[in-house]
Order: C-alpha cells, then sequence, then structure tokens
C-alpha cells in the first residue's frame, strides 16, 4: 500500500508539473503571437505617421512613395490589430497536440505570407519598370512600386523571422516537445 501510494503521488506531481509547463508554454505562444503583432503594428504606425506628413512635403516620386506607405501600413494596422486580440484569445488550457497544431497553422500561414511577400517585390519591380512607359501618371507608377518593393522586403523579412523564432515548441525549462513523422503514423518525443 505504502508503494502503492508513493507511485500514486509520484504520478500526481508529474502530470502536475507537466500541467503546468504546458500552460507556461500556450502562454509563451500568446505572449509570441502578440509581440510579432505589436511589431508589425509599429512599423504600421510609423510608416503611416511619416507617410502623412512626408507625403504632403514631397512632391512626384517622394510623394506617391509616402502616400502607398500610409496605405499600404492602414491594412498592416487592421491584420495587426486583428492578430493580437486573437492572440489574445488562445487560451492557455489545450492539450500539447493542440498547442502543435495551432503552432504548425501559425508556421503555414507565415510561411504562405512570405510567398505572397515575395509577389509584392516582383509587383512592384514590374510597376517600377512600367513606370518607364506610360505617359499617364509615371510618378504613381514608379513612386508605388518603390513603396510595394519596400512593404514586401520588410513583410518577408518579418515572416521569416517569425518562422525562425517559432521554430521549436517548449514546454517548461529544459523540456522540449517534438513531433516527427515517421512511416506509419507521427510520433512524439519529450527530451528533458
Amino acid at each position: 500500500m505504502k508503494s502503492f501510494l508513493l507511485t500514486a503521488t509520484f504520478i500526481l506531481f508529474t502530470i502536475l508539473a507537466f500541467s503546468q509547463s504546458l500552460e507556461e508554454s500556450w502562454e509563451a505562444e500568446q505572449h509570441y503571437r502578440q509581440t510579432g503583432m505589436m511589431v508589425l503594428g509599429g512599423w504600421a504606425v510609423a510608416n503611416i505617421a511619416s507617410g502623412l506628413v512626408l507625403r504632403s512635403n514631397t512632391s512626384g516620386v517622394d510623394s506617391r512613395f509616402w502616400e502607398m506607405n500610409a496605405i499600404w501600413n492602414g491594412v498592416n494596422l487592421a491584420i495587426a490589430g486583428f492578430g493580437y486580440f486573437s492572440a489574445a484569445k488562445l487560451g492557455t488550457d489545450g492539450s500539447a497536440f493542440e498547442l502543435y497544431q495551432e503552432q504548425m497553422g501559425m508556421d503555414k500561414t507565415l510561411l504562405f505570407n512570405a510567398g505572397l511577400d515575395l509577389g509584392y517585390i516582383a509587383a512592384g519591380a514590374w510597376m517600377m519598370e512600367r513606370s518607364k512607359n506610360v505617359s499617364k501618371n509615371p510618378d504613381l507608377w514608379k513612386g508605388y512600386g518603390k513603396s510595394i518593393m519596400l512593404q514586401g522586403a520588410f513583410l518577408f523579412a518579418f515572416d521569416v523571422a517569425m518562422v525562425l523564432i517559432h521554430k521549436r515548441v517548449v514546454i517548461g525549462d529544459g523540456m522540449e516537445l517534438s513531433f516527427n513523422a515517421a512511416p506509419g503514423g507521427v510520433g512524439a518525443v519529450l527530451q528533458f
């Protein structure tokens, strides 16, 4: 009976310790997402403010560049706000597998966005080239193209950095949980 109680107590403490660490991992995920959205939101606010001020204090290509920075980052600010408040609703009581699914979903979204970002850079370069061959609003084409290239480059760096930071699932101090695909299924490894 004494051995049974000792074993049951050990198992209970192990489960409680793991649950606390899992909760901390959910909180870390929430913090990671909110921090990322604050960085994106900060970039957006800086671009909106500078775009509005410098658009009216410049002319030609430069005016259009600052104008597009402000317009583009209105969308970024909305995305950052939505992402921040969505992360706040993430919760901390899910399972390790649910956490893994959330993280993989986030990584897939970021990698998809990184592909779009390369498309923005290419579209901006095309617009700059197109500005050389249009008679109507060449400054708009060139200024907007420069801005879209800059915004695409920032977003690409942001998305790639977010994926690299998010690369591992950590549960508590010194414990690491990893999931691996293997023939016939998926395995989980908990290392201390």
